[in-house]
């Protein structure tokens, strides 16, 4: 293959060689304008408007997230006792706590919890008065052993943050 293409080039006369060779210049120059400069000229205009726009983009999502935090903190409340009821069975459901919630005068609701990790109920105690923005009526802690306790803890929906 190779020598037939030398022998096709020895063939040529001298003008013919210096077309061929300026026309091979030529489509080279193409192809490495068409395969390499244009797209990155191309990348780099659609980058110059796609930048700004992403940047923006960002802002607004921190925005959210900084929001976000701010309302996990504050939580969503409670108004009533049987959306409180529910809000302390998920509570402790999710913290993988064991408890009897009970109904209490007119709006209040108690858990009751027995052989429990301290810690981890009062943990679960601090984040619950957080979220649901309620306060604690009344409180009752009985050390059962090393680090477990039996608890009692009353809400009331009356006393919503």
């Amino acid at each position: 293959m190779i020598r037939r293409v030398l022998r096709w080039w020895q063939g040529l006369a001298r003008h013919e060689r210096t077309l061929c060779a300026v026309a091979a210049v030529v489509v080279a120059l193409g192809l490495i304008y068409a395969l390499c400069i244009e797209p990155a000229w191309k990348t780099r205009a659609r980058l110059a408007v796609d930048l700004p726009r992403l940047q923006g983009e960002l802002v607004q999502i921190e925005a959210l997230r900084d929001e976000i935090r701010v309302l996990e903190d504050r939580g969503s409340g409670v108004q009533t006792r049987a959306s409180l009821r529910a809000a302390v069975k998920q509570s402790i459901k999710r913290a993988n706590l064991t408890g009897e919630v009970v109904n209490e005068g007119t709006s209040a609701v108690s858990i009751n919890t027995r052989n429990v990790a301290a810690a981890k109920w009062f943990k679960w105690l601090e984040r619950f008065v957080r979220e649901a923005r309620v306060q604690v009526v009344a409180v009752r802690v009985e050390r059962v052993s090393q680090g477990r306790v039996d608890a009692r803890v009353s809400f009331d929906t009356a006393m919503v943050r």
